[in-house]
């Protein structure tokens, strides 16, 4: 019963202990009369209450008064109700709680009190659980016991659903597949699951309330990470909600884990989910390892594979030594640039860091610096002029177009400038979407497109040959000198 209805039932107990003592036959009629209207004003004031309240007998356990909400609550009547123990309305199970406290009555101070609940048997036979309040008093030398009685049905009901709510988050949170953390404002682990138990190696009765996430947090990731948690509090936007770092287990080994943290509205708490990824980081090391070893080996396969081709040509020079015949010595020294033009690809990608392809405007002008050298003449002026953006190929195209260079661009500076002091050799390579367009042209003499029998010039026959290679078009022009345009993709599938 609340405080202020407990102070006017104290009043109304000493006003009726008051007629007790004092006899009617004395002329106290206007006093009795102020105390008639004062037991019908808290009489009113009781029957308005939703509290059952009882005054019982403590001795018979008769109820000897009670209010109207007691009658509404368990369905009887009032007349009913006035033939009843209060043995009659509570379930069996319940009545050694009663009747411990009114056997000892004579033992029992007059304001001590009891609180306990109790289940009350309705008119219809079903149980209504109350919380039930018993303080005894004492009218003209008999101890009554004052009982208030609450339906707690709905208390109850809520406390089920609360625990069953809390048993369902407890089994997601046990069972989350991860370690999983509620992590308090103050960096302590208020609670862990049985993920973190596995993977820290720590019990959880040696962390949660216990440890910070300073005691497992590895110490070269420990500021960022409370930087985080600092960030976090002040606007969760601040801070990441997912990100890699590595905590320490209970032998101090060092396990990689993804941390995803999502604050628990309401409050300053987090909860903390930590995926361990410390085979994979292992399994990446051991990759990079692996790769490293790899590109090494690779280098090396390719720096051999230039001396081999430098062997090749450096036998070849050897050889031409004794060919007398100007056709065969032409065709040594074709086969001499041709094999530069692959010699100087792997060159290239023995100094690169990335094996699988070179830049090939550097190569470009690597090739071009070559060829110039090797054919040049004292009696003409012949530059290259080049317009090169930067273009990364794979081996197997920029092989083929090295070669296709090689080609034209010697077949420019034997050919094309018969006659003529002096002339340009251009070359360009630009990427449009995700074609590669390489021109190769010059401003000489030219040739009659109408009358150039591709399958008869071993030069033309190659470079058709290599176009198609690449999966690539030719397009031959002879407008003011030679013009050829290949255009290829950056990738192809190659079939062989």
């Amino acid at each position: 019963m609340p405080s202020e209805k407990n102070e006017l039932w104290d009043d109304l107990r000493e006003k009726i202990i008051g007629l007790g003592e004092n006899s009617i036959q004395k002329s106290y009629y206007p006093e009795l009369q102020q105390y008639l209207n004062d037991l019908k004003r808290f009489r009113t004031l009781l029957d308005q209450t939703n509290d059952v309240i009882f005054l019982v007998d403590t001795y018979s356990n008769l109820l000897t008064d009670f209010n109207s909400s007691a009658s509404f609550q368990l369905g009887y009547s009032s007349s009913e109700l006035s033939k009843k123990t209060i043995m009659d309305l509570i379930i069996p199970e319940d009545h050694a709680k009663f009747k411990d406290i009114f056997s000892k009555y004579n033992l029992i101070p007059l304001k001590e009190n009891w609180t306990f609940e109790a289940s009350f048997i309705k008119k219809n036979k079903s149980h209504v659980p109350m919380e039930v309040n018993i303080q005894m008093v004492q009218f003209s030398e008999i101890l009554y016991s004052v009982m208030v009685a609450r339906d707690i049905q709905e208390r109850i009901a809520a406390k089920e659903a609360l625990k069953e709510s809390e048993e369902y988050y407890k089994t997601i949170f046990e069972n989350t597949g991860s370690a999983t953390i509620i992590l308090e404002k103050n960096t302590i682990l208020s609670m862990v699951n049985s993920g973190f138990e596995n993977l820290t190696g720590y019990s959880k009765k040696e962390v949660e309330g216990i440890m910070s996430i300073e005691d497992i947090i590895n110490p070269e990731m420990l500021e960022i990470s409370l930087k985080y948690h600092h960030d976090r509090r002040e606007n969760k936007k601040l801070a990441p909600k997912e990100y890699e770092t590595m905590i320490l287990n209970k032998m101090g080994d060092v396990k990689y884990v993804i941390a995803t943290v999502a604050m628990i509205p309401g409050t300053k708490k987090s909860l903390v989910s930590l995926v361990d990824i410390t085979s994979r980081e292992n399994a990446e090391k051991e990759l990079k390892t692996s790769l490293n070893e790899k590109n090494v080996l690779l280098k090396e396969i390719h720096h051999r594979v230039k001396n081999n081709l430098q062997i090749i040509s450096s036998l070849l020079n050897l050889q031409s030594i004794n060919v007398r015949d100007s056709q065969d010595l032409k065709i040594f020294k074709e086969s001499q640039d041709r094999i530069k033009s692959m010699a100087i690809i792997h060159e290239q990608l023995y100094q690169s860091k990335n094996l699988a392809s070179i830049n090939f405007a550097n190569y470009i002008k690597t090739i071009m610096n070559h060829l110039f050298h090797s054919y040049s003449s004292p009696s003409k002026y012949i530059v290259p002029r080049m317009n090169l953006e930067d273009i990364n190929l794979d081996i197997d195209i920029a092989i083929p177009c090295g070669l296709i260079i090689n080609e034209l661009v010697t077949n420019s500076l034997k050919h094309a400038f018969e006659g003529k002091k002096e002339g340009i050799v251009d070359i360009s390579l630009k990427c449009i979407q995700d074609d590669v367009m390489l021109s190769i042209s010059d401003d000489g003499v030219g040739f009659d497109t109408t009358k150039v029998n591709i399958k008869s010039s071993l030069g033309l026959k190659l470079v058709k040959t290599l176009v198609e290679q690449i999966d690539g078009s030719l397009n031959i022009k002879n407008d003011e000198g030679s013009h050829f345009l290949i255009i290829f993709k950056e990738s192809f599938k190659n079939d062989i």
